[in-house]
């Protein structure tokens, strides 16, 4: 009997406090639902790629899309300047011949090409100078060649001086000559200021600098064409790499397949082939030199 009083006891006690625990269990059940609802004007994260998709679906990214403009490439070593074979091929616009006087270097001046030729240059500006005076005024660097082999072997220097700063050697014996910078000053000197270095430019800028009236002082070698031996000697401003053949002409024309240029060499006007003429000139460093006007 008592039992059974006990039993209805807890049976009263468990029915009165059922609603509390039901309502601990719905409160938890709105809790957990409100809080995996997003919030107003928030979905979601989605990660977003900060560049095109590359998953294989659309385009890929190098690919412009319509309407989208390219994006501007950046200048490289490669890009930034124009390419040596496209601008330096022989392209002429009819035929130019410029009347001027030819000289010779020999016999007086036998490493006197550069000499030479500027004189020419400067007859033809109408401010004529004689070789042997530029010659004289030109720079000179006295350093005595250093030889590793026999002495006199030109391939066999391994000391000497630098021709990107003043003459090497001596113009009127045992020498080998003077590059576009040290005499564009001399030229300078001569012209109040009105030397204009084209070292570097493109052979198309060569012709069309010859198309306005002034010839060019170019570098090329003795043969118009490639060497095929240099020697590197020691300078105190760092190694120079050169060929016997070093040689200096003005270019003073061209056919549709020629080039003309006087020869101090020869000391006669002559043709000569643009393919092997503009690679050895590429060789020594497209160095070029003519006038503003």
């Amino acid at each position: 009997m008592l039992r059974s009083r006990r039993l209805a006891y807890m049976r009263r006690v468990l029915y009165i406090r059922r609603w509390p625990l039901i309502a601990i269990a719905l409160g938890l059940a709105l809790t957990i639902g409100i809080s995996s609802v997003p919030a107003q004007g928030t979905y979601p994260s989605v990660a977003k790629s900060a560049s095109p998709t590359t998953s294989g679906i659309g385009p890929s990214p190098s690919v412009a899309q319509p309407g989208t403009p390219a994006p501007t490439p950046i200048p490289t070593k490669a890009t930034a300047s124009p390419s040596l074979a496209a601008s330096d091929d022989f392209a002429p616009i009819g035929s130019v011949l410029l009347s001027v006087p030819t000289q010779s270097q020999l016999p007086d001046l036998p490493n006197g090409c550069e000499v030479t030729s500027l004189s020419m240059l400067l007859t033809a500006g109408g401010t004529p100078v004689d070789k042997e005076l530029l010659a004289r005024e030109q720079p000179t660097d006295p350093t005595p060649p250093v030889f590793s082999g026999p002495p006199g072997d030109f391939y066999s220097i391994s000391q000497w001086g630098n021709p990107n700063t003043a003459f090497v050697g001596n113009v009127e014996g045992y020498g080998y000559g003077i590059y576009h910078a040290p005499l564009a000053k001399l030229l300078n000197s001569k012209t109040q200021g009105h030397a204009l270095d084209l070292t570097g430019r493109p052979f198309s800028e060569i012709l069309a600098r010859l198309r306005l009236g002034t010839p060019i002082v170019l570098w090329t070698t003795s043969t118009f064409a490639p060497p095929t031996r240099w020697v590197t000697w020691t300078t105190p401003q760092g190694p120079v790499r050169a060929t016997q053949l070093e040689h200096t002409v003005l270019l003073v024309g061209y056919t549709p397949d020629k080039l003309i240029v006087n020869n101090p060499l020869t000391g006669r006007r002559e043709q000569v082939s643009p393919a092997p003429f503009i690679a050895a000139w590429q060789q020594m460093g497209r160095q070029a030199l003519t006038l503003t006007h």
